[in-house]
């Protein structure tokens, strides 16, 4: 049991990991900038990882034992729209929680969350050692604060874990990101809300995804038992095709659906496959992802159909099992 402290605790990887270390935590508070909602016990720090004094006087006061750094900017688009802010949030936000965690007279372990977007593209599963090269705000952003664990590489008494996520999901995501883009849009078709016309960027690249329930699991294990200054990916090590996934939304809900393919959507060079290994992660925790494909859909589906009967009303941006690609 430990003292668990989570930034960026209200967003969506954040609530599932609040969720999660629930009851596994003797105690638990989280940063956010509002909203930290009220989980029995949950400590909530109104902290902007920016603010680099009130940052020190939260971590100071709650002194935990493990630190969950989630705090960041993460969409791309608003990360190319406004680079200064997001170069602010996830380099110099970073630098405050790493510099007040660790100076601390016990400092906690810390898990960085970065991404798989700072790796070059790849025709074989991305390892921890595979090339770099960030090509976009966001990505570059992590890499940097990737490399502020060089600072205290050499502090024994704590130690901070990397870990790059590929592609998760779940309920409670944004729109902003495809698949629950593609729940939503079925679930507003379903509810007589819209035609039964799919608004989508490129349906035939293919993607690593996760379900956030098995996420949170890893980066806990890996807090537990990832070695000290070491990078780990989070990922299934399967990729699935947008399209293939569109087929299991159409079998779930029983409608035929037309892709509209928009423009906006689709992202110039962007890489047809991204798969991840997920080796290292599995040799040091003994984790597996535990959340099959067709249970994230339906489940995401089941969360949209919720918030639309409940007057939601959120703006934003995706087959059958046997469809995915195991990466050699």
């Amino acid at each position: 049991m430990t003292r668990a402290l989570i930034t960026g605790g209200a967003g969506f990887v954040g609530s599932h990991l609040v969720s999660f270390l629930n009851d596994r935590a003797a105690e638990l508070a989280v940063f956010a900038t509002s909203n930290c909602g009220k989980a029995p016990g949950l400590h909530c720090y109104e902290v902007d990882v920016r603010d680099a004094i009130a940052v020190r006087s939260a971590i100071h006061d709650f002194r935990p034992d493990h630190l969950y750094h989630l705090a960041a900017v993460s969409s791309v688009g608003f990360a190319q729209e406004f680079p200064r802010v997001t170069y602010e949030v996830n380099v110099l936000g970073t630098l405050n929680v790493l510099e007040a965690a660790m100076d601390l007279p016990q400092p906690p372990r810390i898990l960085n969350v970065s991404t798989a977007q700072v790796y070059a593209p790849s025709k074989s599963p991305l390892r921890e050692d595979s090339p770099l090269a960030p090509d976009n705000p966001y990505a570059s952003s992590k890499a940097m604060a990737e490399l502020l664990r060089v600072t205290y590489a050499n502090n024994r008494a704590a130690g901070i874990v990397t870990v790059r996520s590929f592609n998760h999901v779940g309920p409670g995501q944004s729109p902003d990101f495809v698949l629950s883009s593609i729940a939503k849009q079925f679930a507003e078709i379903e509810a007589g809300r819209r035609a039964p016309r799919l608004q989508i960027g490129n349906a035939h690249v293919k993607r690593d995804f996760t379900d956030v329930r098995d996420v949170v699991r890893a980066y806990s294990s890996l807090l537990d038992a990832g070695a000290h200054n070491e990078i780990y990916n989070v990922c299934s090590g399967r990729s699935w095709a947008i399209s293939r996934l569109i087929d299991e939304f159409q079998s779930i809900t029983g409608l035929e659906v037309v892709l509209d393919v928009q423009s906006g959507k689709v992202r110039p060079g962007e890489v047809n496959e991204i798969c991840g290994d997920p080796a290292k992660l599995r040799d040091a925790t003994g984790w597996e992802p535990a959340i099959p494909i067709s249970t994230t859909i339906r489940d995401l589906l089941e969360y949209w159909r919720s918030a639309i009967r409940h007057g939601a009303h959120l703006e934003g941006f995706a087959g059958s099992q046997a469809t995915a690609i195991v990466c050699p």
